[in-house]
């Protein structure tokens, strides 16, 4: 009986082992190609300065800009905890994604702070309607929910602006007095579906750095 234990814990510790080994590998190669991407779309304006692997699910990578409105650029990748599965469970169950963040601070920080977040909603309204392919959509206009009583009209025309941004998929902008003045969450698994020369990453987040009506300039 003691035996049968002992061998069951170890084979369970191999297992686990195993598991945490492949899927460290997994995230490793993902990683790879994050930085692949990332170096084709930064092509035309610098180069990769380092990575530091915060944790086996999650890296930074720091970016030179020569002649971009960014300062002490980075872009951070947080991963599925694949390597250990009790977390990637809770991770899956809480319904969260891979993202891709780009941090920088600007030259003339932001008076105020300003955070948009962004969600979509999809519904049936007949249950004879949920096995066909085709589904009728209706276009419908933003909805902006704020926790200011008054809004601002620069805060308006900002968040008008970002909400038209079509060139990716993104989950979340923010200026901030504080640092990192600029930062802009995407989805990895939508941003690395597109082809890097194709999807003009930092030509669009230098257009609303520089335009950005809460900035002092």
């Amino acid at each position: 009986m003691l035996q049968f234990s002992l061998f069951s814990i170890t084979l369970a510790i191999l297992i686990l082992a195993g598991w945490y080994w492949w899927f460290l590998r997994s995230n490793r190669r993902c990683a790879v190609r994050i930085l692949h991407w990332l170096e084709e779309a930064i092509a035309a304006h610098g180069e990769i300065s380092g990575v530091e692997w915060i944790s086996p699910s999650h890296f930074r990578a720091r970016l030179q800009l020569p002649g971009c409105p960014f300062h002490q650029p980075s872009l951070d990748a947080r991963l599925a905890p694949r390597q250990l599965p009790l977390k990637w469970a809770l991770w899956r169950w809480r319904g969260r994604q891979e993202t891709l963040t780009f941090e920088a601070n600007l030259s003339c920080p932001p008076h105020l702070s300003l955070e948009i977040g962004r969600t979509r909603c999809t519904g049936v309204t007949r249950r004879w309607m949920r096995g066909t392919g085709a589904w009728p959509t209706q276009a419908v206009a933003p909805l902006f929910i704020s926790t200011e009583p008054d809004w601002e009209r620069e805060v308006f025309v900002r968040m008008s602006e970002v909400a038209s941004m079509r060139a990716f998929e993104w989950l979340g902008l923010s200026f901030q007095s504080q640092e990192p003045h600029f930062s802009v969450m995407l989805s990895l698994n939508e941003t690395l579906k597109r082809p890097s020369g194709d999807l003009l990453f930092f030509d669009t987040l230098r257009e609303l750095a520089e335009g950005s009506p809460t900035s002092r300039m």
